[in-house]
């Protein structure tokens, strides 16, 4: 195993493009199918409840609503997504993760928390934040279809300089605080590994782990809070996805 195969970080100038091409995308994605909805809407109006063209059009509306909600996928990795800020803190959108996902209810699958007690508080959207860790759950799990040990930790962190690789580095700051979630799966490597966090690209076929609306949504949800996603595996010991968000201004005392 290389340096290369054990870290990862999202090539920043890669990971813009893409972005830029997601939003054009989504956009236009989502005029096409306003206007299939509104078609099919308007031609399940105008058959009886027992025609057998009401199932059809019924069938057309459900693949509408599935791909809206690919798209949205896109917007937020495109960082298009409207954030809801508030004062929060990190302990405490893990633990209600904890408490609702449905991915770590039942099977093997134990999770062991490491938390830094008394972490200072961030600005941010708690709903996207643990839907973006509900998603490295959900990869976790599927990594280890027998079940297995994932362990969720929290730290705070001082960087500067180019330790800092947040889009906006200038409004950062020095403090972020470090989630890692760890899996003991197979482990990722080669073409999968260097291209985790692409909306088009299928995580799920290559690693045992979630595609689109997962690791790129977890990219786009932690950008959009000035933060930034790196990963780490090899084959045959796992692989650890870390999180970091900055620290600062009126919500890290409010949510300390």
């Amino acid at each position: 195993m290389t340096e290369k195969e054990g870290n990862f970080l999202p090539e920043k100038k890669k990971m813009e493009a893409l972005g830029r091409l997601s939003s054009k995308v989504a956009h236009d994605l989502n005029n096409i199918l306003g206007a299939i909805e509104g078609y099919a809407t308007l031609a399940s109006r105008a058959v009886g409840p027992d025609d057998p063209l009401r199932q059809d059009m019924e069938e057309i509306r459900k693949a509408v609503a599935k791909a809206a909600g690919l798209n949205k996928q896109l917007l937020v990795f495109s960082g298009r997504q409207l954030l809801r800020r508030e004062p929060c803190g990190v302990n405490a959108i893990i633990g209600s993760l904890l408490k609702a996902a449905a991915v770590v209810q039942g099977g093997d699958l134990k999770v062991e928390l490491n938390l830094q007690p008394d972490l200072p508080g961030i600005s941010g959207d708690p709903g996207q934040l643990q839907q973006a860790l509900s998603n490295l759950l959900a990869n976790a799990r599927e990594a280890m279809p027998g079940g297995g040990m994932v362990t969720i930790s929290s730290s705070l962190l001082r960087l500067e300089g180019t330790g800092v690789n947040s889009p906006k580095p200038e409004e950062a700051g020095t403090e972020f605080i470090k989630i890692s979630v760890k899996d003991a799966g197979a482990g990722i490597s080669g073409e999968a590994f260097e291209r985790l966090f692409e909306p088009a690209f299928d995580a799920g076929k290559k690693t045992g782990g979630t595609g689109l609306g997962g690791l790129a949504l977890v990219y786009g949800v932690v950008r959009q809070h000035n933060g930034w996603v790196e990963a780490a595996s090899a084959p045959g010991r796992g692989s650890e996805f870390f999180i970091f968000l900055p620290v600062g201004g009126p919500a890290a005392a409010a949510a300390r």
